[in-house]
């Protein structure tokens, strides 16, 4: 029974000083001054640097490029012919639509050639002779008709004179148009004009249409420039519509960025960004401006495969002269969206949820408390506080640090919170 107390006493006793020594015990800990600062919420996106003036060479014509006259980084002029397409074919059709075009003119001076007057007598004479012979034919079929009708002749001999009349009387129209076309011909109608002249009108469409195909087989660059996305080789066969190359000025360039939709509203047009370019493995800070907002957004695909709704935004970059800018190179685009001056701020991972809000640990009196705060403003990684801690207060310990709980003894090392 005495063992048993003394055994007893001693666990107590090893107990108590466990207990001591918890209660004495120091923690080395770092701890961060709280200040006030500047908190600026930003958004930083990939853009791209783009050619402020750069324009796509289409071809607007089918066919075989036989000749190509530039390569890529070439520079070139106004006007300049950097390709030809094969226009062999239209200048076939060209040369059938214009011997058309003179055949039909020929035709129409032979119809409106005046006849001379002997013409026209011999014709009138033979309209006067049709006339007559079809007088005569009347004046037998009556005859004949009655003959019938009283049995003295029979019916083949009845419609050989009825055929003979209906001859007589399609001869008599021949000859009356053959003069009526006589006299025409010496004073052409409106409507023969129209016709001929509409006849002319039509090939003539054709022929000029031709004729620009054809000097559209010549490929001519629109700007002075540069020979950029050359896609084409001397030997290929080219749809209208497709690209052939771009042509841009090297001398000012654009940076086109898409940003999120819901962050669009706060970006302004003259907004001043950060740029930020990775030059041999270094980034190369410098300002720019934005230049340019689009009015409505567009559906991308982000890198991982997830459809989003994203805002064209043109920033001029103002870089120093001794950088040069290479479009179609990445570069990242940084934009101040929100800036708060003189607020308390902390970082977000010195936060740990507590009860029914946040808290964080500080030490008051040289032991560990927690601290219950009200939160406010924020970024991506500081947060601001309205309540629960003050300006150049108590320093802020990391709440995972091991052996971290209420009333534990602190021994400081201070560290200033950098985070403006």
């Amino acid at each position: 029974m005495k063992r048993k107390i003394i055994i007893f006493l001693l666990i107590f006793i090893a107990l108590l000083g466990i207990a001591f020594y918890k209660k004495g015990r120091v923690v080395d800990a770092e701890v961060l001054e709280i200040q006030r600062t500047t908190v600026s919420r930003t958004l930083k996106e990939e853009g791209k640097i783009i050619p402020k003036v750069e324009h796509s060479v289409h071809s607007i014509q089918a066919g075989e490029i036989i000749k190509l006259y530039v390569e890529e980084g070439q520079e070139v002029r106004a006007g300049e012919i950097l390709a030809q397409l094969n226009s062999k074919e239209l200048e076939f059709q060209l040369k059938q639509l214009q011997a058309q075009l003179k055949s039909l003119r020929g035709e129409e001076a032979k119809a409106f050639q005046k006849p001379l007057d002997s013409e026209i007598k011999s014709q009138e004479l033979l309209v006067e002779q049709a006339r007559h012979d079809l007088e005569i034919l009347e004046n037998d079929f009556e005859r004949m008709e009655k003959l019938y009708s009283e049995g003295a002749v029979t019916l083949k001999e009845y419609e050989n004179a009825k055929n003979m009349l209906e001859k007589a009387k399609i001869n008599f129209q021949r000859q009356q148009e053959a003069l009526k076309l006589l006299y025409e011909s010496r004073n052409p109608t409106a409507e023969s004009r129209i016709y001929y002249a509409g006849r002319a009108e039509a090939l003539q469409s054709q022929i000029d249409l031709l004729k620009y195909r054809i000097e559209r087989c010549k490929i001519t660059s629109p700007i002075d420039g540069i020979v950029a996305d050359l896609s084409v080789k001397q030997g290929d066969v080219v749809n209208p519509g497709v690209k052939l190359m771009n042509i841009f000025q090297g001398e000012e360039y654009y940076v086109e960025v898409f940003v999120p939709a819901d962050s669009a509203p706060d970006i302004k047009e003259g907004m001043k960004v950060k740029l930020i370019q990775e030059i041999k493995g270094k980034d190369f800070l410098f300002g720019g401006v934005v230049e340019k907002i689009a009015p409505s957004a567009v559906e991308t695909i982000s890198a991982l495969g997830i459809q989003e709704q994203r805002v064209r935004v043109t920033v001029r970059p103002l870089p120093p002269e001794n950088l040069q800018l290479i479009p179609g190179t990445a570069l990242d685009v940084e934009f101040t969206l929100d800036r708060k001056e003189g607020v308390l701020a902390v970082p977000k991972t010195a936060l740990f949820p507590n009860e029914n809000g946040d808290a964080v640990w500080v030490v008051e009196n040289g032991r560990a408390k927690i601290r219950p705060v009200k939160t406010g403003f924020e970024n991506e990684s500081l947060v601001g506080h309205r309540r629960g801690v003050e300006g150049k207060g108590p320093g802020l310990l990391n709440p995972q640090m091991s052996g971290l709980k209420e009333g534990i003894k602190i021994r400081l090392k201070l560290v200033k919170l950098d985070i403006e």
